[in-house]
């Protein structure tokens, strides 16, 4: 496996790239309230936004771990696709002067980083790499003792751990790591029961 870091995807990788990410995140569309998938518009336009960079994890030969080369069909297929940035201006729906005011220093010094989004191929072919994706966006982070915030719902949090798994996976990486809830948003729904 590799992950390829790059600031734009190119155009002949959009396809593929958007039947991944639609795989991986369509199943939150009846788990969450908030929209957690991007619409195909908004997704290419994310994609070429150079200020959010795309970690693109793919299957082949010249994999740097020791996982069994797949057959020649499958290499190269993405198998994880992840977009992170500092620049939280690019981010719509996040509030910027939030993080300004908790993290003034880090704001002002682009230390923070907003991951958008992070998914792995699910079965055999994505061991790994999750794991892999963070390792290289770590490397971004942690070379300017960076903050990562993202957004989880509370189906992933909920059914999956994912902010105990991720703190998990970044203490291995950074050598330690503490997370903490940022904000929550819940949905209420008020019924009208006929009058008896």
């Amino acid at each position: 496996m590799r992950v390829d870091v790059l600031p734009a995807l190119p155009e002949s990788l959009l396809d593929e790239s958007w039947r991944f990410y639609h795989d991986a995140f369509s199943g939150l569309a009846v788990r969450a309230a908030a929209r957690h998938l991007l619409l195909r518009r908004e997704f290419d336009e994310l994609m070429a936004d150079e200020r959010i960079l795309k970690y693109v994890a793919r299957d082949g030969a010249g994999d740097d771990e020791a996982a069994a080369v797949p057959p020649a069909r499958d290499r190269d297929r993405i198998i994880g696709l992840a977009a992170m940035t500092s620049d939280l201006e690019a981010v719509p729906l996040i509030s910027p002067p939030f993080f300004a005011h908790r993290w003034p220093q880090e704001y002002a010094d682009g230390r923070i980083f907003y991951c958008v989004f992070i998914g792995a191929q699910h079965g055999p072919r994505g061991k790994g790499v999750f794991v892999a994706l963070q390792r290289r966006m770590w490397e971004r982070v942690g070379a300017v003792r960076g903050r990562v915030v993202l957004d989880i719902c509370q189906w992933n949090e909920a059914e999956r751990d994912l902010p105990r798994a991720v703190e998990g996976i970044l203490t291995g990486i950074a050598g330690g790591c503490v997370a903490s809830r940022l904000d929550s948003q819940s949905f209420w729904g008020y019924e009208f029961p006929a009058a008896s």
